[in-house]
């Protein structure tokens, strides 16, 4: 495998798994068992196969490789875009709770000095779940490239 079209294909997937799956109102996709990082995976052979012309096909093996490291750089990336995105979305999420008479019942927990906690304890969880089902959709989209190149009987 060419490393250097590897690492391109894991940071454009990663950057894409990271953003959708921590992205405000995104986010709540990914809760459907993970499916932009299965996506993300997918999208790393993807684009691994169109920067090397089609012409090499990687292994289911190295499919699941891939989707692993997309994972683990979809986790680095997401925590960042967490952070960013709960401390401009958490006061507003307080202030409509508020507004609401709930209080601090919805979003009690998750005030604007919690942030970094929050942060970190999602990135562990991510840095675990990511490159799992990261490894199962580059696993299976290599596995249909391969049956595509194999001859038809």
């Amino acid at each position: 495998m060419n490393t250097r079209s590897v690492w391109i294909a894991i940071l454009i997937a990663g950057a894409a798994v990271g953003i959708l799956g921590s992205l405000p109102v995104l986010n709540l996709v990914n809760c459907v068992l993970c499916i932009w990082v299965w996506l993300g995976g997918a999208l790393a052979v993807y684009a691994y196969r169109r920067l090397q012309g089609g012409q090499e096909n990687p292994t289911v093996k190295q499919g699941a490789g891939l989707g692993a490291l997309t994972g683990l750089v979809g986790a680095l990336i997401g925590a960042i875009v967490f952070a960013i995105g709960s401390s401009l979305t958490v006061p507003i999420m307080n202030k409509l709770a508020d507004l609401l008479e709930m209080g601090d019942q919805l979003f009690g927990s998750m005030g604007s000095g919690s942030v970094l906690g929050s942060t970190l304890v999602f990135l562990v969880i991510d840095l675990i779940l990511y490159p799992a089902f990261g490894a199962i959709g580059g696993a299976i989209t290599a596995s249909l490239y391969q049956k595509k190149a194999q001859p038809q009987a």
